[in-house]
């Protein structure tokens, strides 16, 4: 009976060991699992904040994009004045060397009647 003591002594002892040995590896992995929910939030968060920023940046994209196509549209309206100016330019310039010409034989028509007048210095000579 002393012995059959001894060895149900001796398995509770071995039990009790394996039992603390049970809980430590239980702590342990408390202590794991509050680290690994500590990292899951921090990136939890981390991962909230940089879906901000891409949402902001998003909406600074869709700004710039809007921007740029109203200076593209004012761009093309500019470029559309200027090849009418240009063109209006092209049709002065013509409608200018059009009334020099015709100064020009007007000029010359007048001396011609201003020659045969009665009483007119004879014409000189090229100048």
């Amino acid at each position: 009976m002393l012995q059959d003591l001894d060895q149900l002594s001796t398995r509770l002892a071995t039990l009790i060991a394996y039992t603390q040995q049970l809980d430590a590896e239980c702590q342990a992995l408390r202590a794991s699992l509050t680290q690994v929910q500590s990292e899951r939030d921090a990136l939890q968060a981390k991962l909230t904040q940089e879906g901000t920023q891409a949402k902001a940046l998003t909406r600074k994209v869709d700004a710039y994009a809007s921007e740029q196509a109203a200076l593209q549209g004012s761009l093309d309206l500019f470029k559309q004045e200027h090849t009418t100016l240009q063109a209006q330019l092209q049709s002065r310039e013509h409608e200018v060397t059009t009334l020099r010409e015709v100064t020009a034989q007007a000029r010359e028509r007048i001396e011609a009647v201003l020659e045969r007048l009665p009483g007119a210095p004879p014409a000189q000579e090229a100048q």
